[in-house]
């Protein structure tokens, strides 16, 4: 630019930086439940569905049982919405029975679809699993 202003006979100051501000705010979606199930069998299970995280810059998962036994709790990422064919984020995370659980994924385990992948060893005989996701956009 100052070389043009320069060309056009236009005084020129010397070249200075300029300093830049960009303001993002970090805003929480509402919670969203994924999950909610009174489990009875031993196996494998998963979120009820994937969450879109393809604008978001942090998620957190907030588990809450109330099951007799203890599960274990996944997080699962994906380039698509399909659970299924998702892969493992970091390690499985105990939840203790009648225990609650907060997890997120780390900065560099970012996936576009996210979800969590239960694992119930023992058949719980009494209690629900809920599951929530928030959001940072």
């Amino acid at each position: 630019m100052q070389q043009w202003l320069a060309a056009q006979g236009i005084p020129v100051a010397p070249a200075e930086g300029v300093e830049v501000t960009v303001r993002t705010d970090w805003i929480a979606k509402e919670p969203e439940q994924i999950f909610s199930s009174a489990i009875r069998s031993a196996g494998t299970f998963y979120t009820d569905r994937m969450v879109n995280w393809t604008k978001g810059k942090r998620i957190m998962f907030k588990a809450e049982s109330s099951l007799n036994q203890a599960v274990n709790l996944q997080v699962i990422g994906n380039i698509v919405d399909d659970k299924e064919r998702a892969t493992d984020i970091n390690g499985a995370l105990p939840l203790a029975a009648n225990g609650n659980l907060s997890v997120g994924p780390a900065w560099d385990d970012w996936t576009p679809f996210i979800g969590c992948r239960i694992t119930v060893a023992v058949a719980p005989t009494a209690g629900i699993l809920t599951i929530w996701a928030v959001i940072q956009e």
